[in-house]
């Protein structure tokens, strides 16, 4: 009787469970909100695509934060579900793949092939004999760390139409040194090193495996897209003392302030979260907390919020050489709705992937939602094209920088582009402009080998923006042997300045 008693206590409590998961409120009209699929065939979904066949494919996750008793698979899987009878609901599961562990982000990549990002890998997946099921796994990118966070690896991947590029994100890692190698088949192709600088942007050619870093100062960037145009755009967590999630226009050699080295607030002097340090770039706007994923919608960018439970919209508007924003809700939830991933379809519905609970453990609950539009034409999924100005070819000069006087962006790229062609000799540090002075330290932040003759001459200029980006690099790559000269500056200047809490803060990296 006590045994059975408790069963149906039991069944009593978890009953009520099931039926608080609540459907989130569709705010825009404009759509159809359709349950796709949900638990038991789904739990826990992150990324998410739609194959060339119609088959839309989600990451089940098994590994992210697993409890002891969980009773899911060993590892993560990939699904895809089919609608058989065009009702807008699936009637039909299969595994396409069954492997990986903390497994993040999918783009699909046309004929049965699939790329996929974990927080150490990130592979290309192949159907050779067309039975619908992965047969073929190819590595393209390792990151080799001692750092073993699940969300904060590699993460975010964003594919071109014609599938000659592949960019994808690092997150923070905790700070941990690492390493990033990129294979053409078996073949080592790059291999680049880091560790305490925040998280990165990086392209990878497919054709040639090259691996190129091409924008860093991220928290994690969960989410990036391209648009017909070649714009990137980025959404970005935020550390912990930063509120707002940040949604970034992406260039080539941007710095976009933040780095872990100097802690996990994101409020140090040496750090930057809106462009408030000479040399870094400031964001569109601020988004909804714990930001996923990023995709074009027309000429808008739809947003998941996963803390805020909401599928937000923005409407770009440009401003100088970047953008503003003005956000509006398109789905709202309660509690139980934590949206992740979007993926477009050729018929212009949009699914979203949807964890359900707050729990980052992982709990056994998962939806998959489909969104259609009702009043207007559907956006049919544009193309995707690589990023523009990330090839070398074009190398600006003198004259060239002299027309991007106050275009932060464009003189960050150019100033990477000179920088990684070797060609910064060739420049006239007089004749340059105050921006062109600060664009071109911070652009050689990025190097290894470092100009002391330059940060020296930097640390001397009247400008106080340019001593700033001058003692960025000494900080960041403790550069001891100018911390005589930062103690001799350190009196004449005013102590409400931002050049006096950078100054202090670098003395202080530089340590005894």
């Amino acid at each position: 009787m006590n045994l059975l008693k408790g069963t149906l206590l039991m069944v009593a409590y978890l009953a009520p469970l099931s039926l608080t998961t609540a459907n989130p409120d569709l705010i825009d009209e404009s759509y159809k909100l359709t349950l796709f699929a949900e638990n038991p065939d789904l739990s826990t979904p992150v990324g998410c695509a739609v194959g060339q066949d119609g088959r839309v494919f989600v990451i089940e996750s098994h590994t992210h934060f697993r409890p002891e008793d969980y009773k899911g698979p060993k590892e993560d899987r990939i699904l895809a579900f089919s609608d058989l009878d065009g009702d807008g609901k699936a009637e039909k599961r299969e595994i396409y793949f069954d492997g990986g562990r903390h497994t993040m982000s999918i783009a699909a990549g046309g004929k049965g092939c699939f790329y996929v990002a974990t927080r150490s890998q990130v592979y290309r997946l192949k159907d050779e004999n067309g039975d619908g099921k992965a047969d073929n796994k190819e590595i393209l990118v390792e990151l080799k760390t001692p750092g073993k966070y699940p969300h904060n690896g590699l993460c975010g991947l964003a594919l071109t139409s014609d599938r000659s590029r592949l960019y994808f994100g690092l997150g923070e890692n905790l700070g941990k040194p690492y390493e990033i190698i990129s294979h053409d088949e078996k073949r080592e192709i790059t291999r680049l090193k880091g560790g305490g600088e925040g998280g990165n942007i990086y392209s990878y050619d497919i054709e040639t495996g090259l691996l190129t870093l091409i924008a860093t100062g991220f928290w994690n960037p969960f989410g990036i897209c391209l648009t017909p145009e070649g714009r990137m755009f980025c959404v970005d967590n935020d550390p912990d003392s930063r509120p707002q999630n940040r949604l970034l226009n992406i260039v080539p050699g941007g710095d976009y302030g933040y780095q872990y080295r100097y802690g996990r607030s994101g409020t140090h002097p040496l750090q930057a979260w809106d462009g408030d340090l000479p040399g870094t770039l400031p964001m569109i706007c601020g988004t909804g907390e714990a930001a996923c994923a990023v995709i074009p919608h027309g000429r808008k960018l739809w947003v998941t919020s996963w803390a805020n439970g909401r599928i937000e919209e923005y409407t770009l508007r440009e401003k100088d050489s970047s953008y503003t924003a003005t956000m509006k809700t398109i789905i709202k939830g309660g509690p139980d709705f934590r949206p992740v991933d979007f993926a477009h379809a050729k018929d212009g519905a949009i699914y979203f992937t949807d964890w359900v609970n707050a729990s980052y453990q992982l709990h056994g609950k998962g939806r998959l939602w489909k969104l259609t539009p009702l009043k207007e034409k559907p956006v049919i999924p544009l193309t995707a094209s690589a990023l523009l100005n990330e090839e070398y070819e074009k190398t600006p000069n003198a004259n060239s920088l002299k027309a991007m006087e106050n275009d932060r962006f464009s003189l960050a790229t150019a100033l990477w582009k000179i920088t990684k062609a070797k060609k910064t000799e060739a420049l006239q540090w007089d004749s340059l402009s105050n921006n062109a002075k600060i664009a071109l330290l911070t652009a050689r932040r990025w190097q290894e080998k470092h100009d002391y003759s330059l940060i020296s001459g930097a640390l001397d200029d009247p400008s106080a923006d340019i001593r700033i980006a001058a003692l960025r690099i000494i900080a960041d790559h403790r550069i001891n042997s100018f911390k005589e000269k930062l103690i001799d500056m350190l009196p004449a200047n005013d102590n409400d300045t931002q050049l006096h809490r950078v100054l202090k803060a670098a003395i202080k990296e530089l340590g005894d």
